[in-house]
This record gives C-alpha cells, sequence and structure tokens, in this order.
C-alpha cells in the first residue's frame, strides 16, 4: 500500500503530468461537452490531444484554449471531426 502510495504521489508530481491534468480542466471548464472527452497526452512540454470532436469550429476551440497553458511547448491537434454527427442532427 505505501509503495502504491508515493508512485502515485511521484506521478501527480511530474510536470507532464501537470500538464495534462491542467489541459483537461481547461477543456472541461470551457462549457463545450465534447471537449471535456478529449485524450490529452504531454510529453516535456509537447501536448497531443486526440479523439472526435462534431465539428472543425470545435477542434480550433481546443487548440485556442490550449495553446495559451503555461508550459505547453507544442501542440498537436489530432482531432477528428466525427462527419457522422451533422446526420444526426
Amino acid at each position: 500500500m505505501k509503495l502504491q502510495g508515493e508512485v502515485k504521489t511521484e506521478l501527480f508530481t511530474s510536470p507532464d503530468n501537470q500538464l495534462i491534468a491542467q489541459v483537461k480542466r481547461v477543456l472541461r471548464s470551457s462549457g463545450y461537452a465534447p471537449l471535456a472527452k478529449v485524450r490529452v497526452m504531454a510529453v516535456q512540454g509537447e501536448v497531443c490531444l486526440e479523439g472526435e470532436v462534431p465539428t472543425y469550429f470545435m477542434k480550433q476551440l481546443a487548440q485556442t484554449h490550449v495553446l495559451p497553458i503555461e508550459g505547453v511547448r507544442r501542440l498537436n491537434n489530432e482531432l477528428n471531426v466525427d462527419r457522422q454527427f451533422h446526420h444526426l442532427k
């Protein structure tokens, strides 16, 4: 048990994991539900966004929210626009 606690603490204090948590927080608080489901990865300040969003506007919006975050050195926006979403309306 103690070892697990130590590992957890180490994971959450690494700069990349702190950055991931911050990016997820920003996307969740954007007010756009699809952005809350975006997968976020980070390696040495390079952030990658993955998943599906309903529109190109939403893809751009994710980028606009993430780029100003302190610690983001580079952003790879790998979000796909789910064209089928439009047919469901």
